[in-house]
């Protein structure tokens, strides 16, 4: 009974506690705890404890260090003891006899040594625990503080860490594109259970021809000698100009041919049989052995996709296969007509100048986010549509395709604000405006673009600026991350509710918040170390600094090798942004390159001649010239002896590498036009 009125009294003082800590929101435990040991170590020392046989009869600091490390089960067990020893129930341990053996002695010796050392062990772990909290109490306090004067160096720079002051305001569904029937189906991303119509199985292609040999490769060293009755053509691996010579090789094998949007045809004008081709033989000097990747790059596949149009399979010591399925473009487009009703209401979605998503915006994970794999479907049956008409010399109405695949773009960048600015939407408007420069190409390719189309493409080029949204993308991708650092905060904060009843103030009671802290520079340094990917895109003068993008990628990857308790949220929050700022930069200078090849075919078909420098462009062909991204400098432009010419960025290597095509993942070589 005296055991179990111990426990009794043990919890009610902390039921008691906790209840008055509740009414006055502040958390009296920790008190109680240390109060309560207090007590109890003085309380032993008063009635002697360590002199009877109670199995655990410590000393008075030991004791104390015991209930303070153990409350819960120590204070009652001392309650219990106390009790025994007032009633007079327990016994008196036995005095020391002075005559004893030496191991009894020694025996006794160590045994007081050891008492002394495991008091000593307690004070240490009490000490511990002690300077842990001050310490913890000292850095909760410091926190907030170094993050306030931070949001302070950066509110200075106009930038905010509010992340309600991006939730976007409603707008009219009368000028809403997400409220024009089907289009939020279609393209939010559903959540939980909701069933919606699945576009991207409808959109669907499947071609069952067989694959085609269209290309013998055989690898060699440069100079190496060739059986002049092969037949082989020998090009170099390096050079932009081979690169061009194999793609028109290739493509032109069973006439005019394009590699197909959707990743799995190579699509002809016209049927094509298998026993009509005979494969190109092709001997390409190379001082190092090309990867799969690397051939599929050269042979013209723009994505450098492995799952590509193009397969490629060894064949011997240095030697490869190459095939393809075709697709006829007038059988695509007949099947794609079934959509036509889709597109069309997609035509008229995309002339409302609103694109808001409904939903929560209240937290960050609960966002509503684009459809990717609806976005992708259409955007790719819209270019391949658009391929089809250029192989089968209908420009006008390749246009159409490509209008409408260029306003289902912007829809991504989330008017009227563009905020708050997913990065997985900005990485869809990406690859669109990717997908959207490699159709034009196939059109300049093909010779199929007309004056009239040129001139239309040319302006909607010139309004890609992509460096703006994706700047904006990782800003709230930082604020999104502060959002819910302090969420998670918010989960070992006193939640004080207006007019809260005691049942919920109870429920509502938290232990302090010893690892505010923690939290707040975890938070710090997750925002100082996106900060800098946010300043690696110079919006002003439309560059990447990559400058800054190393230091990023130098900290990201020191996170992973380095135990910091203070980096250690920040290691899990923070991606590795580089490869998402690569491949913007990659299909923006793509952009701006095929907005100067839109003025030099306009400025051929007036002189009948490329110009000899982009200079002469100005101002009858293009109004400025866009600057390489990388590095600020002018695009690289020289006109070749058979009358064509090289056009290319640096790259990602900042290196002029004379027009070398780069590939995937487009970080060695020159960002060259093809």
């Amino acid at each position: 009974m005296k055991g179990l009125f111990a426990i009794l009294l043990t919890v009610g003082l902390f039921a008691a506690s906790y209840v008055v800590s509740a009414l006055i929101s502040f958390d009296l435990t920790w008190i109680l705890i240390g109060i309560t040991s207090l007590w109890a170590g003085i309380d032993s020392k008063r009635i002697e404890l360590h002199r009877y046989k109670l199995g655990l009869a410590c000393r008075p600091v030991a004791l104390f260090c015991c209930c303070y490390l153990l409350w819960i089960f120590i204070f009652p067990w001392y309650l219990w003891a106390r009790r025994r020893i007032k009633d007079g129930t327990v016994a008196l341990k036995e005095e020391p006899t002075p005559n004893v053996g030496p191991l009894r002695r020694f025996l006794r010796r160590f045994s007081r040594v050891a008492e002394r050392a495991t008091e000593w062990g307690l004070i240490g772990l009490v000490g511990l625990k002690i300077a842990f909290l001050l310490f913890c109490i000292e850095e909760s306090w410091r926190g907030p503080r170094v993050w306030e004067q931070y949001e302070h160096e950066l509110a200075a720079r106009g930038e905010t860490f509010d992340w309600d002051a991006l939730i976007p305001p409603p707008v009219p569904d009368s000028q809403n594109f997400f409220s024009v029937p089907m289009m939020s189906a279609w393209f939010i991303k559903p959540s939980g259970n909701v069933i919606t119509d699945d576009l991207a199985k409808r959109l669907n292609y499947t071609n069952t021809s067989a694959p085609v040999e269209i290309a013998e490769l055989t690898v060699g060293s440069p100079g190496a000698h060739l059986d002049p009755t092969g037949g082989e053509v020998r090009l170099q691996f390096n050079d932009p100009q081979s690169a061009r010579r194999a793609k028109t090789l290739v493509q032109n094998l069973a006439g005019p041919t394009v590699f197909g949007a959707r990743g799995a045809d190579t699509l002809a004008a016209r049927p094509v049989a298998a026993n009509s081709i005979q494969p190109t033989r092709i001997f390409l000097e190379a001082n190092t052995q090309p990867t799969i990747r690397d051939f599929i790059g050269f042979l013209g596949d723009n994505n450098n996709s492995i799952s590509g149009p193009l397969t490629v399979r060894p064949a011997g010591t240095n030697s490869f296969r190459v095939f393809t399925s075709f697709g006829i473009a007038s059988d695509y487009l007949k099947w794609s007509d079934q959509f036509q009703g889709d597109f069309a209401r997609m035509r008229e979605a995309v002339k409302q100048p609103y694109a808001r998503m409904d939903g929560d915006y209240s937290y960050p994970p609960t966002m509503p986010i684009p459809g990717f794999v609806n976005i992708r479907a259409v955007s790719q049956t819209l270019a391949q549509r658009a391929q089809c008409y250029l192989l089968l010399g209908q420009p006008e109405q390749a246009l159409q395709e490509l209008t409408l695949l260029n306003d289902f773009r912007h829809v991504l960048e989330g008017a009227p604000t563009g905020k708050p600015m997913p990065l997985v939407s900005t990485m869809i408007n990406v690859a669109i405006t990717g997908l959207y420069v490699d159709t034009i190409a196939d059109g300049f390719r093909l010779h199929a673009w007309k004056q009239p189309q040129i001139i239309t493409l040319q302006k909607q080029l010139d309004q890609i600026n992509l460096a703006p949204l994706l700047k904006e993308s990782f800003h709230d991708e930082q604020v999104s991350a502060c959002r819910i650092f302090q969420t998670a905060m918010a989960q070992f904060e006193i939640q004080r509710v207006p007019n809260a009843t005691l049942w919920q103030k109870i429920k509502n009671l938290r232990p302090p918040n010893i690892v505010r802290g923690f939290f707040f520079f975890n938070m710090l340094n997750a925002a100082k170390l996106e900060q800098e990917v946010v300043d690696s895109i110079d919006v002003s003068q439309k560059v990447v600094l990559l400058q800054k993008l190393a230091e990023f990628q130098r900290e990201e990857a020191a996170l992973g090798h380095h135990f910091q308790p203070y980096k250690l949220l920040a290691a899990i929050a923070v991606p590795n942004y580089s490869r998402a700022v690569q491949t913007f930069a990659y299909n923006q200078t793509k952009a701006n390159e095929a907005q100067i090849v839109c003025a030099l075919e306009r400025y051929r078909l007036a002189h009948g001649e490329y110009p000899k420098t982009l200079n002469e462009l100005l101002p009858q062909f293009i109004d400025k010239l866009p600057h390489d991204i990388i590095g600020g400098q002018p695009l690289k432009y020289r006109r070749t002896a058979d009358g064509q010419f090289v056009l290319y960025s640096v790259g990602w290597n900042e290196t002029d590498d004379g027009g070398q095509l780069s590939s995937f993942p487009h970080d060695k070589g020159d960002w060259s036009w093809q």
